[in-house]
């Protein structure tokens, strides 16, 4: 009896020890992912485990959850969607490959969103299948032979490239490591027609260090770092802040007043202070919709997908 007992002890300190290891079995680069895959599929991140977000995932994509381990689950969903094969472009491309060719510009908002809009104009009501399936069938029914032009281009080196702030910041409520959300502003083309990085593409900041305002005048900061940015086949591109550019915002909006950046500001990655706060209080409040520049570093070889502006 006392030899069941032990064993069945043992057998409860070893579930717990793994349902703990499985708590946090989801790496730092996994959680930033699934963050950028609910962003793009539902326009905002989710709540909950990351066991039960990535099985609603795959059943809104596909149909159905599989039995994977959690991390490749993220990896096949990334991949899937943002990344694509050699020869296969990704969900992303053909998106915006298929709104360019109906529409003439990408869309925004979730991906369920953009698959309505493209429903409507195709088919004439919105489909109730599964987002990937949805996707293939509208692919199908608008491309000759279901093909898309892939091209490899390079993106040169102090290529301006302008990010979107997606939701509010304040030194008040943000935490270091924190996640930030960000969008691409605008369609970035290389060679006229390639498109290189589309319009809304997600894009993952973090907070490097952050301070509330405090008594005596101790003013708050955010320090938001971005070290890289993705292209659409999700190829990571060195980037810094770009000054040039901090001219066109408008001085009232952003705070940046004569004086206003002795109260509180946003400082951009490890290189200096940057616009787009609003000074309230002790705190710095950044509303979304701020632009902030950044400029590639390097020259940066990416696959595009072909597409024929008007």
């Amino acid at each position: 009896m006392k030899t069941r007992l032990t064993v069945i002890l043992m057998m409860l300190v070893l579930c717990s020890s793994l349902s703990a290891y499985a708590a946090v079995s989801i790496s730092s680069v996994d959680q930033t992912r699934i963050s950028k895959i609910e962003r793009y599929i539902y326009g905002d991140e989710q709540s909950g485990e990351a066991g039960t977000r990535l099985n609603q995932l795959e059943e809104d994509m596909f149909g159905h959850a599989t039995a994977k381990p959690e991390n490749e689950k993220v990896k096949y969903l990334h991949d899937f969607i943002f990344k694509g094969a050699t020869e296969s472009p990704s969900l992303d491309m053909k998106l915006s490959f298929l709104e360019w060719k109906l529409f003439n510009h990408t869309g925004t908002g979730s991906l369920e969103a953009r698959l309505a809009d493209l429903d409507r104009q195709v088919i004439g009501n919105i489909s109730n299948e599964p987002l990937a399936f949805r996707l293939e069938q509208l692919v199908h029914l608008t491309i000759e032979n279901g093909l898309i032009s892939l091209h490899r281009v390079r993106i040169p080196r102090g290529t301006e490239i302008k990010l979107v702030l997606g939701k509010s910041l304040s030194s008040r409520d943000a935490r270091k490591d924190d996640l930030v959300q960000m969008t691409v502003a605008d369609n970035l083309f290389v060679d006229r027609n390639i498109l290189a990085m589309s319009k809304g593409g997600i894009i993952s900041a973090r907070i490097r260090s952050v301070r509330r305002g405090g008594r005596f005048g101790r003013t708050g900061y955010v320090n938001l770092q971005i070290r890289n940015i993705e292209s659409m086949d999700s190829t990571e591109i060195p980037v810094e802040v770009a000054y040039a550019g901090m001219e066109k915002f408008d001085k009232k909006r952003i705070g940046m007043a004569a004086g206003a950046s002795t109260l509180g500001y946003l400082v951009l990655g490890p290189i200096g202070i940057a616009g787009g706060a609003f000074v309230k209080g002790d705190d710095v409040e950044v509303p979304a919709g701020t632009e902030i520049s950044v400029r590639t570093l390097h020259d940066t070889d990416v696959t595009g997908v072909l597409v024929h502006r008007k």
